[in-house]
């Protein structure tokens, strides 16, 4: 069964698990963890994203994710693409460190955030790397008990239990604590369409909320979205397909590679059917596109589409 396009919108909150490429490990040791987690905190302070927890494993991540301002597939663009660059270089690696394509559950945050904190924090205990989720390093779940600032929205799961910190944090580890061993809750399982986890109201207000968004990932053709970043940037089109090094249209290029990433496509897709560039080259432009202006300017390119898209 074909796999649905990705919900994003601004404010979507996603239960995040990505994979190593055939379950290979993606952790060698704590240097490598220390690593994915300064770029964690690196891209939360540039994308605005908050995080609610975090577990990591040995050859998967478990990331509770609300998004604010960027997309969802931005954010984990950017941090495996950096992670995966380290990654083979510090280990002689080359070639696909995660799999393919990470799953993201858009869930219900009312009725599921406190679960799904639970559910993760409890993932080393399941796999027996730990006999109690406070002695497992690598997870946020000591974020919670020690009431220290960290990259971790805690204050704020933390009210849920109660307004007075210490008392909140007694009662967050005995919320933890009670489900050590019980077979876990089932209803994090219910996703539907492959990808929502919430009842039938939730995903009413989901599809009124996304049906405008949703219109630019059947994926334009990549002549259509060069003509929006033509029109965003103003630049002419055979200017940005030639081999020019002028500064507005190298930085047109950037914004090309990184809206058509945005919707889906592969470099190679890019490197066959539209600029015939290295891949290493529209990998450095794709990395370029990140910049904040440029961002905005990808920005800007989906609107255009979706403008024509409804037109």
């Amino acid at each position: 069964m074909a796999r649905p396009p990705r919900i994003e919108f601004q404010g979507a909150f996603y239960h995040i698990i990505t994979r190593g490429n055939q379950l290979q490990t993606i952790f060698y040791d704590d240097h490598d963890r220390e690593k994915y987690l300064e770029l964690i905190e690196k891209y939360k302070e540039r994308h605005g994203f908050k995080l609610y927890a975090y577990t990591l494993m040995t050859n998967h991540v478990h990331l509770l994710i609300e998004t604010p301002k960027s997309p969802i597939s931005k954010i984990m663009q950017a941090i495996n693409f950096t992670y995966t660059n380290y990654f083979n270089r510090r280990h002689n690696k080359v070639g696909h460190l995660f799999q393919g394509r990470y799953k993201a559950y858009l869930c219900d945050k009312d009725n599921y955030l406190l679960s799904l904190i639970r559910y993760i924090h409890l993932n080393p205990i399941r796999a027996r790397l730990a006999e109690s989720p406070f002695k497992y390093k690598w997870s946020s779940h000591r974020d919670y008990l020690k009431g220290s600032k960290s990259i971790v929205e805690t204050d704020k799961v933390l009210r849920l239990f109660s307004e007075k910190p210490s008392q909140a944090r007694q009662l967050y580890k005995r919320f933890v604590d009670m489900a050590i061993g019980i077979k876990g809750d089932g209803s994090i399982y219910n996703v539907h369409n492959q990808q929502i986890l919430g009842d039938d109201t939730f995903i009413e207000k989901i599809e009124r909320s996304v049906e405008i968004l949703h219109k630019p990932f059947n994926r334009p053709a990549l002549k259509k979205i060069l003509l929006s970043v033509s029109k965003v940037t103003g630049v002419a089109q055979d200017e940005i397909m030639s081999r020019s090094r002028n500064g507005r249209v190298m930085q047109a290029r950037h914004v090309l590679v990184g809206a058509c990433r945005e919707v889906g496509y592969k470099l190679v897709d890019l490197q066959s059917q539209l600029i015939k560039r290295e891949l290493s080259v529209l990998s450095r432009w794709c990395s370029a596109s990140e910049n904040k202006d440029k961002y905005r300017l990808v920005q800007q390119v989906f609107k255009q589409l979706n403008a024509r898209l409804q037109a």
